[in-house]
């Protein structure tokens, strides 16, 4: 199990963790999530490699 930190910069309410949510529910690499919405940062608790976690959350423009 590997846990990758992401910085999610435009994050800043329950809305945008539950796009997050949405878009990562699909993933069967990830055993769980832990949201820190006022440091703007995510934690992912995963195996494998986490590029395809980092593209889908890039994708949702939510970290620029």
């Amino acid at each position: 199990m590997q846990k990758t930190t992401f910085a999610i910069l435009k994050m800043d309410s329950a809305s945008e963790e539950q796009l997050i949510r949405l878009k990562l529910e699909h993933f069967q690499n990830i055993s769980s999530m832990q949201f820190d919405i006022p440091n703007r940062r995510l934690n992912v608790y995963h195996t494998g490699d986490y590029n395809l976690i980092l593209n889908a959350i890039s994708n949702l423009q939510l970290a620029k």
